[in-house]
């Protein structure tokens, strides 16, 4: 299902820009990027539990242990090495604009390790996206260095979530979410006291939002690989952008240039005119198969 997937990318994608810029932004003093990541996941187990009571053993049982702890440290590759990246002078906005690459990525990894033959497309909607995130969030004053390669490495963190999201197929669903956050937690477990600031009263709450709709947002992005192939749905992550530009305006009052509401608006109409075939596509099978 071509077109749920795709709905459910979109989702996900919307779901993050509330995690980082409306939720997250509401932060009253700064924390150390791992003690958030730390308290994001511990509130999603929480919650997975919570609503697991009756049955809490489907949670943790698993024929692949090891495949599902490496894809739970993959996303603590993700922001470990967004913390670097700026910690080693590059723009925050130049370290966005060069994970953006990771549906590229993503699309590589299925067709290698999934087999997927990914639509020509597909490929040229992507590169389109990622050069329009370019263009929208590079920093005009980023030096060329070793140190903007850890943006690619936080890009490739995600693409191999995604692809290896789908190689789950046959997991359920409470046990996929449940392992994505257990290997975080217990690792950054014994790390996270030595530089621990304690929360205000107020943060506790916005913490506990941005793990519950961290949850929403991954639960959306499992169901949308498991729809349809990765191909089928990672466009829509690009929705990300014109998403974080209204965002941006809402939460901050910020007027957006020129550049990134052009952008945002390329970005959607290249994901609506993509939904379009996939619809049309759709419309013609279904009438192969009457008329057959």
């Amino acid at each position: 299902m071509p077109l749920r997937a795709m709905l459910l990318m979109s989702g996900f994608a919307l779901a993050w820009v509330v995690v980082e810029e409306v939720i997250g932004g509401s932060l009253s003093q700064p924390y150390p990027l791992l003690q958030i990541v730390w308290c994001r996941y511990a509130v999603h187990l929480a919650l997975m539990l919570l609503f697991n009571l009756s049955a809490p053993g489907r949670l943790w049982r698993t024929r692949r242990p090891g495949f599902h702890l490496s894809r739970s440290l993959l996303m603590l590759v993700m922001p470990a090495s967004f913390a670097m990246s700026v910690q080693a002078g590059v723009p925050a906005g130049s370290v966005w604009a060069l994970f953006w690459v990771a549906p590229l990525i993503a699309l590589g990894f299925a067709r290698e390790l999934l087999g997927e033959a990914v639509p020509s497309r597909t490929w040229w909607i992507c590169g389109l996206g990622t050069a329009t995130a370019a263009a929208m969030m590079m920093d005009r004053h980023t030096t060329p260095g070793l140190a903007l390669m850890l943006p690619i490495v936080m890009a490739a963190s995600f693409g191999g979530y995604v692809v290896m999201t789908r190689q789950l197929e046959g997991e359920l669903l409470q046990t996929n979410l449940f392992h994505t956050a257990l290997g975080v937690f217990v690792t950054l477990t014994p790390i996270v006291p030595w530089s621990w600031v304690m929360p205000t009263a107020h943060d506790f709450v916005v913490l506990a939002g941005i793990g519950a709709v961290g949850l929403l947002a991954l639960w959306a992005l499992d169901r949308a690989v498991a729809a349809a192939p990765v191909s089928a749905s990672v466009p829509a992550l690009y929705l990300y952008m014109p998403a974080l530009v209204l965002a941006v305006m809402a939460v901050r009052g910020e007027v957006p240039s020129p550049r990134r509401v052009l952008g945002g608006a390329l970005i959607c109409i290249a994901v609506a005119w993509l939904v379009r075939m996939q619809g049309r596509e759709l419309v013609l099978g279904q009438r192969k198969v009457s008329a057959g």
